[in-house]
């Protein structure tokens, strides 16, 4: 379980998070929405215990979680994430090596059903790739809470289909708390169970998909039976001016 209470993160002057509140305590595929810049990047990192927030106070498992935390429980991959410029073979073989529930199975059977080459360096991948692996990697470990920051980035339409498929079989494989955190929802809606919307730092939305349906119709004030997508809701919820949910 993920529990966050008045959570708020300052950079000098700059407040990135504003006193969230939100707990997420049912294993399942979440998507954290948001525009660029919207705080969800900050977020993920504070969850992860990469760094400290300002005021508040955030729980994993009901472990306290700061910089200091020595296992979170959690495991975070951020985009352009770097690693050793190993094989990705060893990369692989390397992250089980330093965590005895990484799934070396998962892990390479992955490997080989999106063609990464074994032999090639990290640091020799295309974006797509790197971020490929870096994925895997997190998937493997196991933890009982998954954060995925932008995962599909430098990804093709192909492979962004082909990603959605692993994390619903990692997901049915080993039950757990996974968070995806992408500023485009559609090709996604189908994955996950329950969105939350992050705007200007706030939380401004966290339900079902299929409560949002409901709203759709609700805010888009159409008389046909043909509701807004998903990414127009978005914009209508937080609005230029980061407006709450109606």
């Amino acid at each position: 379980m993920i529990e966050l209470k008045q959570v708020t993160k300052q950079y000098g002057q700059a407040t990135v998070l504003k006193n969230i509140t939100l707990t997420v305590d049912e294993p399942g595929i979440y998507c954290l929405l948001g525009r660029n810049g919207a705080g969800k990047t900050t977020l993920l990192k504070s969850i992860a215990g990469y760094q400290n927030i300002t005021e508040g106070s955030i729980q994993v498992d009901g472990k306290a979680i700061t910089t200091a935390t020595l296992d979170t429980g959690v495991s975070y991959i951020e985009n352009f994430a770097k690693h050793f410029n190993l094989p990705v073979r060893k990369l692989l073989k390397s992250a089980s090596e330093v965590n005895p529930d990484f799934d070396c199975d998962f892990a390479f059977e992955m490997m080989d059903r999106f063609e990464l080459d074994g032999k090639k360096k990290f640091h020799h991948l295309s974006l797509g790739m790197k971020t490929m692996v870096s994925t895997i990697i997190c998937l493997a470990s196991n933890r009982q809470v998954i954060l995925l920051d932008e995962p599909v980035l430098g990804f093709d339409a192909i492979m962004r289909m082909e990603f959605y498929d692993m994390l619903t079989e990692s997901f049915q494989k080993h039950p757990r708390i996974i968070i995806v955190s992408t500023h485009i929802i559609e090709e996604l809606a189908k994955t996950i169970q329950k969105l939350i919307i992050i705007d200007r730092g706030r939380i401004r939305f966290f339900d079902t998909l299929q409560s949002i349906e409901t709203k759709a119709f609700r805010v888009s004030g159409l008389q046909e039976n043909h509701p807004m997508s998903l990414q127009e809701f978005f914009v209508q919820m937080v609005g230029h001016k980061g407006g709450g949910t109606r």
